[in-house]
Parts: C-alpha cells; sequence; structure tokens
C-alpha cells in the first residue's frame, strides 16, 4: 500500500495494523484488501484507496531515476522484508544500478539496486533487519 505523497506506512503487525506518518502527524489505522483493491479504517472511518503495484511503484521510480538526480539521494526498501545482505560498505563507491543489498520478501530475494552513481555515505540498516515499504536503507552522494 503506497499512502498518500508526504506519508509513509509501516506494517506494524501481519493483520494489518499499520502506522501512518507525515513526519509531524502518525496515525494508527486498520489496512485490508488485496491487489489494487485497499481500505483504510482511519478513526473508524473506512475509507477506499486506490493503490498502485509493486510493479508499477518500481517502474515509476526506475523512470525518476533515469531522469537523472542531482546531490544525495535516500535509497528506500520498495517492499517489506528482511535485509539477508549488504555487499557494500560507507565509502564505497556504487555506479547506477549496482546491486547494493538483498531482501527477503515471500521467500524471494530482491536486490536492492543503486538508482545513480555515487558514495555510499550512511548504511541505516544491519543484516539480519526487518524492514517496510519505504524504510531508508541507505544514502548515496
Amino acid at each position: 500500500v503506497q499512502p498518500a505523497a508526504g506519508w509513509t506506512l509501516t506494517w506494524l503487525d501481519a493483520e494489518g495494523l499499520a502506522r501512518l506518518s507525515n513526519g509531524s502527524r502518525t496515525e494508527v489505522c486498520l489496512v485490508e484488501g488485496s491487489g489494487a483493491n485497499w481500505v483504510v479504517t482511519l478513526r473508524g472511518r473506512r475509507i477506499a484507496v486506490a493503490v498502485r503495484t509493486w510493479r508499477e511503484r518500481v517502474l515509476a521510480d526506475a523512470e525518476s531515476a533515469s531522469r537523472g538526480h542531482d546531490g544525495p539521494i535516500e535509497v528506500r526498501a520498495t517492499l517489506p522484508g528482511l535485509v539477508v545482505a549488504i555487499v557494500v560498505q560507507e565509502g564505497d563507491e556504487v555506479s547506477s544500478g549496482a546491486t547494493l543489498m538483498t531482501i527477503e520478501a515471500m521467500k524471494m530475494q530482491n536486490e536492492v539496486r543503486a538508482p545513480q552513481a555515487g558514495r555510499v555515505a550512511a548504511i541505516a540498516v544491519v543484516a539480519g533487519q526487518a524492514v517496510g515499504a519505504g524504510t531508508p536503507l541507505l544514502r548515496i552522494e
């Protein structure tokens, strides 16, 4: 589920409990559904939401990255999972498309790749850590 621009969604449990946050405000909600049909229950109000698929998000992110980017960029998890391997270290130079780490989700290994060339400035996670969609993984400068 991709929340409205400026909001991040963090799954709290497997039953659909989630936290929505925009930096200044945090709400706990219930998220139900599948595919493109989801309902968010927030403060007793049920809201039907349209959801982009994971594939649509990845394609949109790739298109955005292909336009180029000046300055540092924060690489975030595109889906919830478990960080199983980090193949770079802080200070490493990486090329666009280079594998940075691997996240296991739904028993599949998903490579996280660099959206641009640069230097790994900071790594925000460790191997074995569970991450939610949108969790900051590392920063490239």
